[in-house]
């Protein structure tokens, strides 16, 4: 065999397992990205959930500025 079909063939080989490697490894980020999703997606849940009670004690705080009745002058 001589050293120019040696170079292509030895070319070959490394491109064929490079692209097997990338699609197993592409496999592989997939996964890992779609489980970052779900951790993620969970702490959105939560963080929209601690909003939500937050904006409903304001809301409460702020009813009572509305309805308390005002405190007397103690100078008067």
């Amino acid at each position: 065999m001589d050293a120019g079909l040696a170079t292509v063939l030895a070319a070959a080989v490394a491109t064929f397992g490079a692209i097997i490697i990338t699609f197993i490894q592409l496999k592989g980020f997939r996964q890992e990205n779609r489980d970052d999703h779900a951790v993620v997606q969970k702490r959105l849940d939560n963080l929209i959930d601690m909003v939500g009670k937050q904006g409903a004690r304001m809301t409460s705080h702020l009813d009572w500025h509305l309805d308390k009745k005002p405190a007397e002058d103690p100078k008067k």
